[in-house]
């Protein structure tokens, strides 16, 4: 018997990971199935103990916050400035909570504590008055610009890592802002981070966690879950995240210190507040990016003379980010735009990603279609306003130009098409309000069945991509979509049975669309949509509905696997986070997700983009 027979069959316990997770190995060599599959290192380094008692007396411990501990705490002054061990492993005996309407997922195993009662996990919150704020006497520091001091509570580097691997997997193709190597290096010790650089650390990862709603659809964790999780396991949910992110913005200074760090925490708390669907909060951080972008003098194409080419071609990317995110977004509103196209747009054949660069100007040229005076018009009140109407058939015409989009990112690809076919839905429903109106008049007429050709377009573009590529869009894919399916049904409403018969000859049936658009809805991001419900409302007469048909009884009649369908994204991400965060070489996770990355997010299928130009040669 060879050497490695000898040692395959001597392995008789479960790799580090499987065994930190309580899940079935297979022992595979040189690396299990679950680690090969989650771009985990396996490793085989645990050494079994013998069961019974240990002999040695264990002393209580103080509990652990999942956030570092404030300092004065008795500890060593070395070991209050940068944490111990139980500040990066806390343990479940110190579990916070909020009132959230989702459920954590982080958490490590600590084998001396068992799990408390799930009814009691959320009551442990302190008060508001005791989290540090700039004003308070026990603050860590006295300004924002203070250094290497100890400071009030921060995330444990497990936390920052996860979810920033997490995000240069899923949301870096959509939001190419950051530097993924420094951000990673800042992970693992946030208590030498500046004030601001942490903030905006923690603000990114509210939004990652939320965007992809990695709190599942659970409101409160069941006490039958957190057993599945593992024993002990410590729990963050997103809206823990965003709290400690807005107490770590309050601590800052913006004022005194502007920086890109500053407009990029806005941003992030944008991104946030606009996926838990607080509109005015994420207006509000939005516009404060946006005068942030300017005070920085980010639109002046004069300014970016002053740094590196490297720097320079970082800043337009931020600039450009908050051109596209201001444009669609005011669209959704009906809110006036600030930021025009007024400097170049980032390189592509000397970027870093060729790639992923061209994708993203590719999506900048579509908003850029989008004419100021539109997002006047609007901001106006649209026909009931004095401003003069905007074109809407030509802005229509030039967005029905087929992209090509040849090796681009799978999520960049959605991103694109799906955004191309909404805002030609939107000019539709714009140029329907007008119809109406005295005088009104267009150089061209837009077609009255547009929104089935676009609806139509964007369902070939979901079915052929990866639940993940739609779900890393976050709150923003449903609200296109539920814009989509609004238009669908009133061109369904207004069509007699001719109509009817001949749309679906042509093109296709509007109610078969519209189931379609529903299904997607029903399991986008792991749950249905808050938006189901109302599209649903509208669709029952169209399809024929009973009127007693509800979000409960909906799902049972797509299947009756559905549950188990719609919880396999959400399932997936939370053991790949789980895992994450209970490894003990962080080093290796951040190079394993930021070599595996790209491997796992293929272009998409070469039938889509065929599909897409065929759809958009039809008008």
């Amino acid at each position: 018997m060879d050497l490695a027979s000898s040692k395959e069959s001597s392995l008789k316990q479960a790799c580090d990971n499987c065994r930190r997770r309580k899940i079935k190995c297979n022992r595979g060599l040189p690396a299990c199935d679950k680690c090969q599959r989650l771009l985990l290192s396996c490793s085989y380094s645990d050494v079994l103990r013998r069961k019974g008692p240990k002999f040695r007396t264990l002393y209580p411990l103080a509990p652990v916050h999942p956030l570092s501990a404030r300092h004065g705490t008795g500890r060593p002054p070395e070991q209050r400035l940068y944490g111990t061990e139980n500040d990066i492993f806390p343990d479940q005996g110190s579990t916070y909570g909020l009132s959230s309407p989702t459920s954590p997922v982080f958490g490590v195993p600590d084998q001396q504590y068992s799990i408390p009662d799930g009814s009691d996990t959320f009551s442990q919150l302190p008060p508001s008055e005791l989290v540090s704020s700039p004003d308070s006497t026990d603050s860590a520091y006295g300004s924002a610009n203070s250094h290497a001091l100890p400071h009030a509570r921060r995330l444990s580097p497990q936390i920052l890592l996860a979810h920033v691997n997490v995000y240069l997997k899923y949301l870096f193709p959509i939001m190419p802002v950051v530097r993924s190597e420094q951000l990673q290096r800042d992970s693992h010790q946030p208590e030498r981070l500046s004030p601001q650089r942490y903030a905006f650390l923690a603000s990114l990862c509210a939004a990652t966690h939320i965007q992809l709603k990695l709190d599942g659809d659970t409101p409160v964790p069941e006490p039958s879950r957190l057993q599945s999780m593992g024993e002990g396991h410590c729990l963050m949910s997103g809206e823990e995240l965003l709290t400690e992110a807005v107490r770590a913005r309050r601590e800052c200074d913006i004022v005194e210190s502007l920086n890109i760090e500053s407009l990029l925490t806005s941003f992030f708390l944008f991104a946030t507040y606009g996926n838990l669907d607080k509109q005015d909060h994420a207006w509000f951080y939005l516009c404060q990016a946006t005068s942030m972008a300017f005070t920085l003098g980010l639109h002046r194409e004069s300014t970016y003379a002053e740094w590196n080419v490297e720097e320079a071609e970082e800043k337009r990317r931020i600039f450009w980010l908050l051109f596209i995110t201001e444009r669609g977004y005011a669209l959704q509103q009906a809110k006036p735009v600030m930021l025009r196209s007024s400097i170049h747009k980032p390189q592509v054949l000397c970027s870093e990603d060729p790639i992923l660069a061209y994708g993203f100007i590719n999506l900048i040229n579509i908003f850029e279609k989008l004419t100021a005076s539109l997002y006047d018009w609007l901001s106006a009140g649209g026909g009931d306003g004095l401003l003069e109407r905007p074109p809407t058939s030509a802005i229509q015409s030039n967005l029905c130009k087929p992209v090509v989009l040849d090796g681009v990112l799978e999520i960049q690809q959605v991103d694109i098409l799906v955004t191309q076919q909404w805002l030609q839905a939107m000019m539709w429903k714009l140029s329907m309000s007008r119809a109406t109106q005295p005088g009104s008049r267009d150089e061209a007429v837009i077609p009255f069945h547009l929104p089935v050709l676009v609806g139509k377009a964007v369902m070939s573009v979901i079915g052929t991509a990866s639940q993940g590529a739609v779900d890393a869009h976050g709150i923003g894919m449903e609200q296109k979509l539920f814009d989509m399916g609004s238009s669908v049904a009133d061109v369904t409403n207004s069509l007699g049975p001719k109509g009817m018969h001949r749309l679906a000859e042509s093109t296709v049936d509007p109610r078969e669309l519209l189931w379609g658009i529903l299904h997607t809805l029903s399991q986008i991001r792991g749950s249905p949509s808050y938006l189901f419900p109302t599209l649903l409302e509208r669709c029952k007469t169209v399809l024929g509905l009973d009127c007693t048909i509800t979000t409960g009884n909906w799902l049972p009649g797509l299947g009756q696997a559905s549950p188990d369908d719609l919880a396999t994204w959400t399932a997936e991400r939370s053991s790949w986070y789980l895992a994450a965060a209970n490894h003990d070489d962080i080093q290796n996770i951040s190079e394993v997700e930021s070599d595996g990355a790209r491997a796992d997010m293929p272009a998409i299928r070469p039938d889509m983009s065929s599909k897409m130009r065929f759809q958009n040669d039809v008008y």
